[in-house]
């Protein structure tokens, strides 16, 4: 495990990086590495340590660090890359790159143990703010690096931070547009990190589906969860005629049994909620012409694509009349007066 923890550090010490945008407000503070006085084959947290450290003090807006490249490239124009740094050699050069305070300790290992002291100087005055000393067992050393770290930032700023929270969205089905306070966040499910305490509103739109908004309270360093099954949005189909089609009438694959209808010339609908899309509107109806002194009607099979909107009625008409038979979809030019356009339906469902 402390090979493992080794490696871990030396290889955070080797890509880790600062923007320099974070090295601008607030009490500035120069860390420098800290000497091992344990095994030798621990120098390499030397500089993994000391880099924890400079990116736990900037969780506090009224700390800010100077880049470690710099510290570490003026320590090697001293010729000082190892061992003890001394307090005068750190204040002085604290002082050239602009620190109101320099950062200096140790650590040891021993068997499972590490122990770390650190000592915050004010540079200006070359006094000691804080002398702050901590110790852990091997799985417990990143806890103590962060309780350390808030301790300088007390000792510096006066205040701890508050730490920010975070808000996970999870929707049935996934794939909706998440935005937090106005400001999209991704699609769900998607965990928003950084977000600050208090109270804060989740949108939710997904095409097909009744738009969702509600509130979420987000405490200090924990993570909020939102768990929403969305309501699908229906359109209205209604299936109008006159008297009784001479056939079945065949609709995104079902059925509607119009032999249940045996009264002539009364106008009859077929209603049902139905997804948003497109459909395939089947029916075979008589025809004959009248030209022709052939009293026979041939049978016409008429098919109609139909798109249905969510949120929309959708009017389909069957003209079963045996001179001119047709579909005629949310148009009716020649259909008889007593077509009934006020009937109204739901066009979404809540189940």
């Amino acid at each position: 495990m402390l090979k493992k923890a080794l490696f871990v550090f030396i290889l955070l010490s080797a890509i880790l990086t600062f923007p320099r945008a974070g090295f601008c407000q607030g009490a500035s503070v120069a860390v420098f590495p800290l000497k091992n006085n344990g095994q030798p084959q621990m120098n390499g947290l030397s500089s993994g340590i000391s880099s924890m450290f400079a990116t736990n003090l900037l969780k506090s807006k009224s700390v800010a660090v100077i880049d470690p490249q710099r510290v570490s490239a003026a320590l090697k124009a001293v010729r000082l890359t190892g061992g003890t740094i001394p307090t005068d050699d750190a204040l002085k050069i604290a002082g050239d790159l602009g620190a109101d305070f320099a950062l200096v300790g140790e650590f040891v290992v021993f068997g499972n143990k590490f122990r770390i002291d650190t000592r915050l100087y004010e540079v200006k005055a070359g006094t000691l703010r804080s002398a702050e000393k901590a110790q852990a067992k091997e799985d417990e050393l990143f806890d103590m690096v962060d309780d350390l770290s808030n301790r300088l930032i007390l000792a510096i700023a006066g205040t701890l931070p508050v730490p920010p929270g975070g808000i996970m969205v999870e929707t049935d089905p996934a794939g909706a547009t998440v935005s937090i306070d106005g400001t999209r966040a991704g699609a769900s499910p998607v965990t928003v990190p950084n977000v600050g305490p208090g109270a804060h509103r989740v949108d939710l739109s997904l095409e097909g589906y009744q738009d969702h908004s509600e509130p979420v309270s987000v405490k200090e360093g924990e993570t909020a969860k939102v768990s929403v099954k969305l309501v699908r949005l229906f359109g209205g189909v209604r299936i109008w005629w006159q008297g009784i089609p001479s056939s079945d009438i065949s609709f995104a694959g079902e059925t509607v049994p119009v032999n249940q209808f045996r009264t002539m010339d009364i106008l009859t609908k077929y209603c049902k909620n139905i997804p948003a899309g497109t459909y395939h509107l089947v029916v075979r109806m008589p025809s004959k012409d009248e030209s022709s002194w052939d009293s026979n009607m041939t049978w016409k099979t008429f098919r109609a694509e139909v798109d249905i909107n969510a949120g929309e009625v959708t009017d389909i008409f069957l003209n079963n009349d045996f001179r001119a038979p047709d579909i005629q979809v949310n148009t009716c030019g020649g259909c008889a007066a007593n077509w009934d356009f006020t009937v109204k339906m739901a066009w979404y469902e809540t189940r």
